[in-house]
């Protein structure tokens, strides 16, 4: 069927539904219910998670720095996205039915610059990381100007990504070209998107495997030369599993949602509705997982989040931690997030 050039800004979102062949629920089933529940239950627990990053590290002075501004910008992309997700729970389902063409694209516009932005704010990480390794600096560089301009552009393009389908890259005007999954957005742009995520996901891998090779070598050289640099090989073999982590993370999250909004523009074929709810779920459940990978497996962020929900006094927040364990934690979250010693060789 050819297009006829008209554009159905006033139709029902029922009509596109029915074109897509998607489902739309007239009342809340079993179904339904379990996803509703999970999602309200993750998104609850993203936004506490993230709050909790952000405030910690707004009241712990040893965190004022460029690497942390850029994790807590990750926290806040992620607690927006589970405000929006929250927003889905409640417009989905059999409520649906209730949206117009402009909520509805509203709606789906939040969710998307929530998890480019989180997505775009773990790529800044990952190159900040890497300058920083490879400059074998324990304290980053980077201007407060120059983590000022990174977070404007993260959510400038977050925020254009969002908006693209409601300015037009849709299929109101192109009814042929509705998606599946998306029945107001054109194949075109799910498939953009989808690329856009996946070459996000592949450059990320890319600067961790550079990275874990590196920390590898270095480690393998100190083991044979060095004897008095144990820290140094701790906080390297830390570094390692934190990046294994966020590459387990990441894929497992990530990958099935991207794969089905590719699937749903290539194979006609493919039964892609049937998964797509839980996809979506595992795909917001990376904004959950983002805190503690991060933050948690930071002891001194973990001293700052009890004193946080004990409601007790921040202190030292300018001094050194005491003990031995402390001063080995102080000098890991260093190292993983370009702390507050002064410059010198990480090896």
């Amino acid at each position: 069927m050819m297009d006829d050039g008209q554009c159905y800004y006033n139709e029902t979102i029922a009509f596109f539904y029915n074109r897509s062949q998607k489902y739309l629920a007239r009342e809340w089933n079993a179904v339904s219910k379990l996803v509703m529940g999970l999602g309200i239950t993750v998104c609850i627990f993203i936004m506490l998670a993230n709050l909790l990053v952000m405030v910690a590290i707004y009241i712990n002075r040893r965190f004022h720095f460029p690497i942390y501004y850029l994790m807590a910008n990750l926290a806040a992309a992620d607690f927006f996205a589970g405000l929006a997700y929250f927003y889905l729970m409640f417009n989905t389902g059999p409520n649906t039915r209730r949206l117009t063409v402009s909520t509805w694209l509203l709606r789906q516009g939040l969710i998307d610059t929530s998890l480019t932005a989180s997505v775009a704010n773990l790529l800044a990480i990952a190159i900040e990381r890497h300058i920083t390794v490879f400059r074998m600096q324990l304290h980053t560089r980077m201007s407060n100007r120059r983590v000022v301009v990174v977070i404007v552009i993260i959510w400038t393009m977050s925020i254009i990504m969002g908006a693209i389908p409601s300015v037009g890259w849709n299929c109101i005007c192109a009814i042929d070209t509705c998606s599946n999954m998306a029945p107001l957005y054109s194949n075109s742009y799910l498939g953009f998107w989808a690329i856009f995520n996946l070459v996000t996901f592949v450059v990320m891998v890319v600067l961790y495997a550079h990275i874990f090779m590196y920390v590898r070598q270095r480690t393998m050289r100190m083991s044979r030369h060095s004897s008095g640099q144990r820290r140094n090989r701790d906080t390297m073999m830390s570094l390692l599993k934190t990046v294994v982590i966020v590459l387990g993370a990441f894929i497992v999250c990530w990958t099935p949602g991207l794969v089905l909004l590719l699937l749903d523009v290539v194979c006609s074929n493919c039964n892609v509705l049937t998964y797509e709810k839980f996809f979506l779920l595992l795909a917001e459940f990376n904004s959950a997982m983002n805190p503690i990978i991060y933050s948690y497996r930071d002891k001194e962020m973990s001293v700052t989040f009890k004193q946080i929900l004990c409601c007790q006094r921040q202190e030292n927040v300018n001094g050194t931690a005491e003990g031995s364990d402390r001063s080995a934690s102080s000098f890991n979250h260093t190292v993983l997030s370009g702390a507050h010693h002064n410059d010198h060789s990480v090896v």
